[in-house]
């Protein structure tokens, strides 16, 4: 199974970094973003190549130029495809010619962590999907997730404004009323003929995966997504969308890539 590592963009939150540096190559305790999914993925036996998908600019070439030559290190073919700037849903539609023996295969957002367990991920997938022609995917979702700030829980209202406090609790975790999309895909090939349709009603520009693709999908028999929950296993997830949002989460970070690394299950 392939995997598509999406590294493009100009990452507007994450500026004033991304001025300078694409978003994955954040540093994380020494290391580029990046660089801790790929050696992550890459332990997994199910996982034959990793596609990154880049700007062949300046921004890019920063990611390139890190990982050439380390494909001896990482033990798996890497392939840069260049993302021409018509968004994810545009980034992911050039991999079609790398992809298109392919049964299945991974999509991976470039600035998310996860210990994900591919093994289970893939033997869910083969089993559902041999019982449904009309797959399209798996989207790996939490159900929970901590809070930033404080929350309140109210009691007696007394004015307008003034609520008498039943309970304070601080960054609490909290069950989410529907599963939060975790930017971790795997998809059948079906999904490229989704991706096709709209890139030609836009003419060749620029799309997004999520909110002109998997938004607009009919779900029915001839078009079934699951959802693949990674909160019950204990596995943590973030996003780390800036240097600052990192900063600010770096516990729930150092835990993510604790999980990852020790993550020494049986991967065959």
């Amino acid at each position: 199974m392939k995997i598509v590592l999406l590294a493009g963009g100009r990452g507007s939150r994450a500026k004033p970094f991304s001025d300078y540096s694409p978003k994955a190559l954040i540093p994380v305790n020494g290391k580029p973003l990046i660089d801790y999914i790929i050696r992550y993925v890459s332990k997994f036996s199910h996982i034959t190549e990793i596609l990154i998908v880049c700007e062949f600019d300046a921004h890019g070439k920063q990611i390139i130029s890190y990982l050439e030559g380390k494909e001896h290190i990482i033990g798996k073919k890497i392939i840069f495809i260049e993302d021409r700037k018509k968004g994810t849903g545009g980034a992911l539609l050039e991999c079609i010619s790398s992809l298109e023996n392919e049964a299945f295969f991974m999509v991976w957002y470039a600035d998310n962590l996860c210990a994900l367990d591919i093994n289970s991920l893939v033997k869910e997938y083969i089993e559902i999907s041999s019982q449904s022609d009309g797959m399209i995917g798996f989207l790996i979702a939490r159900s929970h997730r901590k809070e930033e700030t404080g929350r309140l829980v109210l009691d007696k209202k007394y004015s307008k404004n003034t609520f008498l406090i039943k309970e304070f609790s601080e960054k609490p975790i909290v069950k989410l009323e529907h599963p939060e999309a975790a930017g971790i895909y795997i998809f059948s090939n079906k999904i490229m003929s989704f991706l096709k349709m709209k890139s030609n009603e836009n003419e060749g520009k620029a799309f997004d995966l999520s909110s002109d693709i998997l938004s607009k999908i009919r779900i029915n028999d001839n078009n079934s997504m699951y959802c693949y929950e990674v909160y019950s296993s204990g596995t943590d997830w973030i996003d780390i969308e800036s240097p600052s949002y990192l900063d600010r989460n770096k516990k729930v970070v150092d835990r993510v890539i604790l999980q990852m690394e020790a993550s020494n299950h049986n991967r065959s």
